[in-house]
């Protein structure tokens, strides 16, 4: 191991990550005071179609930490020289952890902000709360727990192997794609489009993440 690749994430880098991802957690705890018990749980194409109880909002502050803290551990982990060949580029593990962990931590916090407002706007025209329809989660969670097992899969891989190591790079970085468009579809899913939107949103996105997965992994693939 050379002294770059020794190189720890920088202390600057660790405190971003850890601050955004417990920004979510921040802006529901200063908020949560003034928020009523039953709350807007879903939008869709006439409004809000379903409500539920304000604790059922503690579930975004949860997941963001989760996701944003195992990527950023993903960073830590990664050596500085690390890098896969994607196309005519070079991607360096350790940037894409970083970057995943910050566009997961600011999709919490924006999905976060905006339910929020959406709470306090709808003031007391409140009905009855529903149980929480896991059913418009069914395809996000696949890319999350996927993308988390493939990260997973890779956090032993062996150091003195290059051909190897450089497969195992790009797990963890396809694992990485895949927790971010699992969340992006998540937010998009449960609070935003109605059922038709969903479809297309879901799908969109989940074409463009398996693209960019089937080229990352492609030499390992053929």
């Amino acid at each position: 191991m050379t002294a770059s690749e020794s190189k720890p994430l920088s202390v600057a880098a660790t405190a971003i990550c850890l601050v955004l991802a417990l920004s979510p957690a921040i802006a529901l705890a200063a908020a949560w005071g003034m928020l009523p018990d039953v709350v807007p749980a879903h939008w869709g194409a006439e409004g809000i179609d379903r409500w539920g109880s304000k604790m059922e909002m503690a579930v975004v502050p949860a997941v963001s930490f989760v996701l944003g803290g195992a990527l950023l551990f993903g960073a830590r982990r990664a050596h500085a020289d690390d890098e896969v060949d994607f196309l005519n580029w070079t991607l360096s593990e350790r940037v894409v952890m970083v970057v995943s962990s910050i566009a997961t931590s600011l999709i919490g916090l924006g999905s976060m902000a905006g339910w929020i407002m959406g709470a306090l706007d709808a003031g007391s025209a409140a009905g009855e709360a529903a149980a929480l329809s896991w059913q418009v989660l069914g395809v996000p969670a696949i890319f999350l727990v996927a993308g988390i097992l493939m990260a997973l899969r890779a956090l032993n891989m062996p150091e003195d192997d290059p051909l190897l190591g450089e497969q195992y790079h790009a797990q963890r970085i396809a694992g990485a794609s895949m927790v971010v468009a699992g969340t992006l579809m998540a937010v998009l899913s449960a609070l935003v489009f109605p059922d038709s939107m969903r479809q297309m949103g879901q799908a969109a996105i989940a074409a463009i993440d398996m693209l960019f997965v089937f080229l990352l992994l492609r030499p390992w693939l053929m």
